[in-house]
């Protein structure tokens, strides 16, 4: 069967442009050589470049170019294109992403970075990805990181770390104006304008604004879940000397959601409300100073505040402030030895409810780390060793400390092995640890009844003992080759456990069926993952990727009632794109995408098949012909046994104008 999907993408998302390749006479001189791939610099994985020959980790870098091709406008759409990465839409703004497994709409496992700044939520332990709402044109490059990168980033950076990365303002002069519309998106658009301030500072100023229609249930009814979104923010980059820099950023957001799903408002007499408009506002400013001294070491300082505010379907303020220390520096020849200080924290208020509530309703959590890494030349040019480790204090959930090896081998000046071991952490979330959720109610004979989930102050963090090793081959000038494998050992995996029945007599008398959250579960996951790259002649280029994720988990005491977290992520993933330049400054993308089932809700396996005609209509101006899931509507996901959205074919136009 996946043999089968596998040849029917490789046809479709292949062979459509080979057919009229052979008609191209204009190279296309935005493509990288392979050669630059191989030598391609990476920051996140040591928070230092490197080239990624030598990077002891699984990392896809996914370039400005990917991002123009991709046809997509929200930032989570382009992580389908990267091996061992899960992307489902349940909703119009919402999105389940996860590496190596355990996909949810909150996935607990994967620590997102912006510009150095964590955008991972405490509350529910995720990331919102409607909030992360970027002008797509700004982003230089974005590192996906598969595998814990918690010696480096800390806890929940655990089955990944995905670092987003706008362009420097010098890069990004001048103006530029975007709009598109089309199915599903009535209209929407970015704005971006840069310019100097002095001789020695320059800024830029950007906008946002998406909005996007309702998607259907299963039965084809409306599903409630509109989405408008307005974004704006500023960023300076000064240099007042050559060897300081000077980083300043700011935004804001304010954004309106549709909300399907039924809400607790009255127990006397029992009455459900459809969630209807739930509203998100808040930003951040960020602050980042870097000198470098004569004697090639490193100092960073950083510092961000951010606030968030959700009101209507839940309610809550959210409040970080975090500070963080970098000092580099080298010990002889062999040894580049890295620190690290950093301290964070949140502040949060919580509207309580019927519906949701969380306990105590205002909490405070102070988190305090370091870490310090050696990255140890064995072999000049060929043998690389690096350790380190990193500790946490968290007044939430305690201390954790997060050790890894790593080693890096070259053997040959176009071949690299790699193999890690390393220990990383989740802790446990405000939800695990306070929360109160109506999830239906029953009839228990005379009495009302109803089911809810809770959680336990006694939750503790989960863990991970990960064992990875690695391959990549650059052939020749045209083939690329990445291969990674994974094994991975887990223990006290959050779970949801069946309590007893109780009597509650407030403020209504009514019975209670209670799901508990604990750390019930353990087990194991391993798979593969393979990327390539081939460029076929210098306007035709393939690339693709095949994931294998296989999961094996077990309840410690037999009573485990979550054990479906095993269905709930994809076992098979095929992923096929293909470039190609055409006469009079056309080109066309073609994406196809295979996902495998989730038996957990159920959904079907299936493919997926998107396409991207640009056309650079004047030295300024391009216009783009974007289809999306061109084989037919689909479900992604699920929530709580039942299908999610229907995600729809559709189509939309685009204009990008540079001034």
């Amino acid at each position: 069967m996946v043999a089968s999907r596998f040849i029917r993408i490789v046809v479709i998302g292949a062979m459509l442009p080979l057919a009229v390749s052979a008609q191209q006479s204009i190279p296309d001189l935005t493509t990288a050589s392979l050669e630059d791939l191989f030598s391609m610099e990476v920051t996140s994985v040591s928070r230092h470049q490197e080239e990624l020959r030598k990077t002891p980790a699984a990392v896809y870098v996914i370039t400005q170019e990917d991002i123009h091709r991709s046809g997509v406008t929200d930032v989570a759409e382009l992580f389908r294109m990267v091996p061992g990465i899960q992307v489902a839409q349940i909703e119009s703004s919402i999105w389940a992403v996860s590496a190596r497994g355990f996909n949810a709409e909150y996935s607990t496992k994967l620590l997102i970075i912006v510009d150095g700044r964590t955008v991972y939520d405490p509350t529910f332990s995720g990331v919102y990805w409607r909030l992360q709402n970027f002008v797509l044109e700004d982003i230089e490059r974005i590192e996906v990181i598969r595998g814990p990168g918690a010696t480096m980033w800390g806890a929940n950076a655990v089955n990944g770390v995905i670092s987003i990365t706008t362009k420097r303002v010098a890069d990004t002069q001048g103006g530029l104006l975007v709009a598109d519309a089309g199915t599903g998106r009535p209209a929407e658009g970015s704005f971006r304008f840069g310019g100097s301030l002095g001789s020695k500072a320059l800024f830029r100023v950007f906008s946002r604004q998406t909005t996007r229609s309702s998607l259907t249930d299963g039965s084809g009814a409306s599903g409630g879940d509109s989405w408008n979104m307005t974004d704006g923010g500023f960023r300076v980059d000064w240099n007042p000397s050559k060897t300081d820099s000077v980083t300043v950023e700011s935004s804001t957001y304010r954004g309106v959601i549709g909300r399907n799903q039924p809400k607790l408002v009255s127990l006397s007499p029992l009455t459900y409300e459809v969630g209807g408009l739930s509203s998100n506002t808040g930003g951040h400013i960020l602050a980042r100073w870097n000198h470098s001294f004569a004697n090639s070491s490193e100092l960073t300082f950083q510092t961000y505040y951010d606030k968030s505010h959700t009101s209507g379907f839940d309610h809550d303020d959210i409040h970080t402030f975090d500070f963080d220390l970098q000092y580099s520096f080298k010990i002889g020849s062999r040894n580049d030895v890295m620190l690290g200080f950093g301290t964070r924290h949140y502040r949060d208020d919580f509207h309580n409810d019927l519906f949701l509530s969380l306990t105590p309703s205002r909490e405070s959590i102070g988190i305090t780390s370091g870490f310090v890494q050696d990255e140890i030349t064995l072999a000049r040019n060929q043998l690389y060793l690096t350790v380190g480790t990193k500790a946490e204090h968290s007044s939430f959930s305690g201390d954790n400390v997060q050790p890894a090896l790593h080693l890096a081998w070259l053997p040959a000046a176009r071949q690299s092995v790699w193999a890690s071991v390393s220990r990383s952490v989740r802790t446990s979330s405000r939800a695990e640890r306070g929360v109160s959720a109506n999830v239906g109610s029953f009839q228990a004979g005379p009495l009302l009844g109803l089911a809810n989930v809770y959680g336990q102050e006694a939750n503790r963090s989960e863990g991970l003992n990960a064992y990875e090793a690695g391959y990549r081959y650059q052939a020749n000038s045209k083939l690329w080759l990445d291969v990674a494998s994974f094994f991975n050992v887990y223990d006290h995996l959050s779970t949801t456990e069946q309590g007893a029945t109780f009597f509650q007599p407030e403020p209504v008398p009514h019975v209670v069926a209670p799901v508990y959250f604990g750390n019930g579960m353990k087990g194991k996951t391993y798979g593969a993952e393979v990327a390539a790259n081939y460029k076929v002649t210098s306007l035709l280029s393939l690339k693709g990727s095949y994931s294998l994720l296989r999961l094996a988990l077990h309840g410690y005491n037999g009573t485990v009632v979550s054990e479906n977290a095993e269905g709930q992520s994809p076992r098979h993933q095929i992923y096929i794109g293909s470039f190609l330049s055409l006469p009079r400054s056309f080109q066309l993308s073609g994406h196809a995408y295979f996902v495998g089932s989730l038996p957990t809700f159920p959904t079907p396996a299936y493919t997926r098949i998107d396409l991207n005609l640009g056309w650079k209509a004047l030295e300024h101006v391009e216009l783009n012909l974007v289809g999306q899931n061109l084989l037919g509507s689909h479900m992604e996901f699920g929530t709580q046994g039942s299908p999610s959205n229907v995600v729809k074919r559709s189509m939309y136009g685009k204009a990008t104008w540079r001034f």
